[in-house]
């Protein structure tokens, strides 16, 4: 027992010797004028230490450091870039007496960081470093710790002046602040809390890392905390971490960022790492609940990023949706070339509920950017996703119910017709591409095979190429909108060829006034793409040639048992027919200029008719005037199977008025009588006998002939 106190007592003792010899030999104040000096050589800066640096015996052998400031140069917000309340260096004693300083743990207190870019886009930043090169670098020794050049410390009387060598281990941050202000971009995020851990900085050792920090950018408040294992490296590029786990939080007025998570395995340089990563929260009208999972890998030379199987899934809920509800996902594999600046998604496959897509695309960075893809899809049906095909039905169902339908342009305001769509975006962009899509169902219309090749450059949107598969026949167009002048400018060429034109209109339009096979030659352009200023100053000219159909809400033939009656002054004999006027060839050219589309070639014909017309419909009132001749060109029983030998070559004329919505057609008496005078005698005769018979001998009266001719010439004049 006795031994074991004297143990304990030597120890004690030397101690005690060990903590007097470090008093009386090494004074830490010392260090003052030689680090401000060294810190003036690197930075060009000043470094104020305000209090003593002394010893600190517990719980470790160390020094403390009172307040410290590096300064700015004159002319900012604030004195200091950095001011440090107080900071605490655990030390090992032996290496002391060998003139090394080796600091185990480094405690820094209450630092403020203040960073600062004025007006005149001069920053604190500025300047620091520029006088590193004039004297003294920084050395790494045989194990990669960095180390300061030797210092030449004053010497206690009559010994030799030896050189100091300081190395460092651990870091631990506490309370520390900051502020990063830009007075020229009227910006400003200020961090309130930092505090931060590395448990040691040995090269070639594993070390802990964990930090929490909360902060302001502008409006948004943000919280973030981590930790992570670290490998620190001699060499910089070699280091690795794993185990990272990072949270964090964001709010402001109409942003509410609830939580988002990262977690990294393993990362090392030229390695596959593991991540995922999830997010929710609420933005304006839009909430989201998403999470995934990726590999990454930087290249060695720093080059080359790529992210595998990229998996993405996200539960979307908002007003702004298509949908008040849609879960969205994601597939992909992507790499970035940094020395391009060129992003690629070598593949991608993406579904929105029940829409998929898939293909590949690229972006590069570029003052404009450079932006190109080919994306496929095997069906398509917007109606269906968008909620329109049932929307187009119940309006309608309405429209038959109330016996209505809406006036001419009804609904829109004329503010709305009247404004241009911002095409601003395409000065911005430069974007090629391809689109095709197996089976596709838009606005009711449903197309196949479809094929789109576009391309937006210098504020000119051009589409190349559109073909499709639509109702038995086939569509082909290209366009161009140009946005450079003042008013954004058109050109349109579409052909349709062997088309079911019925089950279109039926589909698209919800109008079965015709039908046939139809082929149709579009070629437009205008200036403006407002709804108003498209009516107003549309120019071109459509051609249509539909084959083998009928016209429905109108039967001609009927009209002209209707004539044949009239002439004869008779009634019309009755039959129960539907209303529709079959055709075996219908065509026209419209030439359409200064809101009017006008044309002089209608020309239908069937075994029995001959139809040709000539007229204009409005664009903006959308009022239609147009008068179609029909002549009967056979002597046979022709639609509706009676007779109409006796009329054979008579020319009726029908005036087609209204709107495009419900058009009317009437049979043009007047019209009718003045082409053909000799019907005007035959009628005089059929009414003389008519009076005769009525009157007898009465009826030869002039007074009354005279009052039955101006009769008749009311009515055919």
């Amino acid at each position: 027992m006795k031994k074991l106190l004297y143990v304990l007592l030597a120890i004690v003792l030397v101690i005690v010797v060990g903590i007097g010899a470090l008093l009386a030999l090494v004074d830490p104040n010392q260090f003052k004028p030689l680090l401000s000096e060294q810190v003036k050589k690197a930075t060009g800066r000043d470094l104020v230490i305000n209090g003593d640096i002394s010893w600190r015996f517990f719980p470790s052998i160390g020094f403390s450091l009172g307040e410290t400031e590096f300064k700015n140069p004159q002319g900012f917000a604030e004195a200091d870039l950095v001011k440090l309340g107080s900071a605490e260096l655990s030390v090992s004693v032996m290496p002391l007496f060998s003139q090394h300083l080796e600091i185990g743990n480094i405690s820094l207190n209450d630092a403020r960081v203040f960073i600062q870019t004025r007006k005149d886009g001069v920053s604190n930043l500025d300047g620091l470093g520029e006088q590193a090169a004039v004297e003294g670098t920084v050395t790494e020794d045989a194990n990669g710790t960095s180390s300061e050049p030797a210092i030449d410390q004053p010497s206690v009387e009559g010994e030799p002046t030896q050189p100091w060598t300081i190395s460092l281990a651990g870091v631990e941050v506490v309370n520390a602040s900051a502020e990063v202000r830009d007075d020229k971009a009227g910006t400003a995020t200020t961090i309130d809390s930092l505090n931060f851990k590395l448990d040691t900085f040995s090269p070639g050792e594993w070390t802990q890392a964990n930090f929490d920090i909360t902060g302001k950018n502008a409006e948004l408040s943000f919280t973030a905390k981590g930790d992570s294992q670290l490998l620190i490296a001699a060499d910089y590029k070699s280091g690795e971490l794993k185990a990272l786990n990072l949270t964090a939080s964001a709010k402001d007025s109409v942003n509410d960022i609830q939580s988002l998570v990262l977690g990294v395995d393993h990362f090392k340089v030229g390695d596959w790492a593991n991540i995922t990563f999830a997010a929710k929260g609420q933005i304006p009208d839009l909430a989201f609940d998403a999470n995934g999972a990726t590999r990454f890998k930087i290249s060695t030379d720093y080059n080359m990023a790529e992210l595998d199987k990229l998996t993405l899934s996200s539960d979307l809920k908002g007003s702004t949706l298509p949908r008040p509800e849609m879960k969205v996902g994601l597939n992909a594999d992507a790499t970035y070339d940094v020395a391009k600046g060129l992003a690629t998604l070598s593949r991608f496959d993406t579904s929105i509920d029940e829409l998929a897509l898939n293909g590949k695309g690229s972006f590069k960075s570029a003052t404009i950017p450079v932006i190109r893809f080919d994306v496929n899809s095997d069906n398509i049906d917007l109606d269906a996703f968008l909620g329109t095909a049932s929307s187009a039905k119940n309006k309608d169902t309405t429209k038959e119910e109330t016996g209505s339908a809406p006036s001419a342009g009804g609904g829109a305001s004329t503010a709305s017709k009247s404004e241009e769509p911002d095409l601003s975006a395409l000065k911005t962009l430069d974007i090629a591409g391809t689109v095709a899509i197996k089976k596709l169902k838009a606005a009711n219309a449903r197309v196949s095979a479809v094929l789109v090749d576009m391309k937006v450059q210098k504020g000119v949107l051009n589409l190349k190429r559109f073909n499709a598969k639509l109702y038995g026949g086939t569509v082909s167009a290209n366009a161009t909108v140009d946005a450079n002048g003042k008013l954004p400018k058109y050109q349109v060429t579409k052909h349709i060829k062997g088309v079911d034109v019925h089950a279109l209109l039926k589909d698209v339009a919800q109008n079965e006034t015709l039908a046939g096979t139809g082929n149709i030659d579009i070629k437009l352009s205008g200036t403006g793409l407002a709804e108003k200023r498209i009516r107003e100053n549309v120019a071109g000219s459509i051609a249509i040639n539909f084959a083998d159909g009928a016209i429905y809400g109108v039967n001609i033939p009927e009209m002209i048992r209707e004539a044949k009656a009239t002439l004869k002054g008779k009634k019309a004999e009755y039959v129960k027919e539907e209303k529709k006027t079959d055709f075996s060839a219908l065509k026209a050219t419209f030439k359409i200029g200064k809101s009017v589309a006008s044309t002089t070639n209608i020309h239908l014909a069937s075994p029995l008719l001959r139809i040709d017309g000539k007229g204009s419909t409005n664009l903006v009132s959308e009022r239609l005037d147009f008068i179609i001749s029909t002549s009967v060109v056979a002597s046979s029983k022709g639609q509706g199977g009676k007779e109409i030998d006796d009329i054979a070559d008579l020319t009726v004329p029908v005036n087609v008025k209204g709107d495009w919505t419900k058009p009317t057609f009437a049979l043009d008496l007047k019209e009718l009588f003045k082409q053909n005078n000799e019907l005007e005698e035959k009628a005089k005769k059929e009414i003389d006998r008519g009076l005769e018979k009525l009157l007898g001998d009465k009826g030869k009266d002039d007074n009354i002939k005279n009052a039955a001719d101006k009769l008749l010439k009311g009515l055919f004049n």
